[in-house]
């Protein structure tokens, strides 16, 4: 039997924190899944949660850095802790459903070759589905559950098919063991962020390991949380020249083999209507080609 381990990185953002531990605490039997929480020097609010978290869950790990150290960092700190078979690495501002390990797991012993791995996110590209219809992506912890719990169970209904994909999303990514021994871990070069997951994904590839989509789990992430505006539009442009340096020719022969539409409009259409998956395509598309930036992140804030 597979053994989990999943690994939250963590800075500030305690009512993001609060939510997600609130989900671990009551999706996952921490006797049966290794919990790693890495805190990258987060201010005292967020880290009094964190502590009074492992009173109450002593089986769970806490690993504290003095200083700030970065993303990146604190990801590659987190899996240097974990000893699972199968390590999830989860973003803080992420909430999981009942059975979300056992989904997980039975994604990788359905093959061998398989190396990564990503559930439906409510935002996160390239697989992406809202998780209520017109409503503003500001949840607490009595909203949240309820709305997890009703797609969840649309989720749960479908028929998981591991169809293979050029790369998971980074917001809940898990990986086999052994292909983190052949590839290694996040290079710390596309620090702070953007674009690592890619970079992980095409080693994987190259190393033969399959990358897959676990069409029958979904995961709120709240995304959009960034550096600052100027910040982010820096960190993106560079890393993106820096990953299409690297893997330009191979990523566009992926995309190819691998396109991403026809899953989407399948599992999309597990949860809402054919209608609303036109709608919200025809809207996210429109967005491109809207000149004011504020009205086209608020559209995807909501729908991408």
């Amino acid at each position: 039997m597979l053994i989990h381990s999943v690994v939250l990185t963590v800075y500030n953002a305690p009512f993001d924190v609060d939510l997600c531990l609130r989900s671990l605490a009551s999706s996952l039997d921490f006797l049966q899944v290794e919990l790693i929480l890495v805190d990258d020097a987060s201010k005292q609010e967020t880290q009094k949660i964190l502590d009074d978290f492992i009173a109450q869950y002593p089986q769970a790990v806490l690993v504290r850095h003095a200083e700030n150290k970065g993303y990146l960092h604190s990801v590659n700190d987190g899996i240097r802790h974990a000893h699972g078979d199968i390590v999830t690495l989860l973003n803080s501002d992420t909430f999981i459903p009942a059975g979300f390990s056992d989904r997980i797991l039975a994604c990788f012993a359905s093959s061998g070759q398989i190396g990564v791995a990503s559930p439906v996110l409510s935002h996160g590209n390239p697989f992406s589905v809202p998780i209520a219809k017109r409503m503003k992506q500001e949840f607490n912890s009595g909203t949240l559950p309820v709305l997890m719990d009703v797609i969840d169970k649309k989720a749960k209904n479908i028929v998981p098919r591991y169809p293979d994909i050029v790369f998971p999303d980074g917001a809940c990514f898990s990986i086999r063991r052994s292909c983190l021994e052949k590839v290694g871990n996040f290079r710390e070069e596309y620090s702070p962020g953007y674009f690592e997951e890619l970079d992980f994904c095409m080693r994987a590839h190259k190393n033969g390991f399959r990358c897959v989509f676990i069409e029958n789990l979904y995961v709120y992430h709240k995304s959009h949380a960034s550096f600052g505006k100027k910040r982010t539009s820096e960190y993106m442009a560079r890393n993106k020249k820096r990953f299409y340096d690297d893997w330009g020719l191979e990523y566009k022969r992926l995309s190819a083999l691998y396109p991403k539409k026809q899953h989407k409009k399948r599992v999309f259409c597990s949860f809402y209507s054919f209608g609303y998956y036109l709608f919200v395509e025809s809207l996210l598309k429109v967005s491109r080609i809207i000149p004011v930036s504020s009205v086209r992140r608020k559209i995807r804030a909501l729908y991408q």
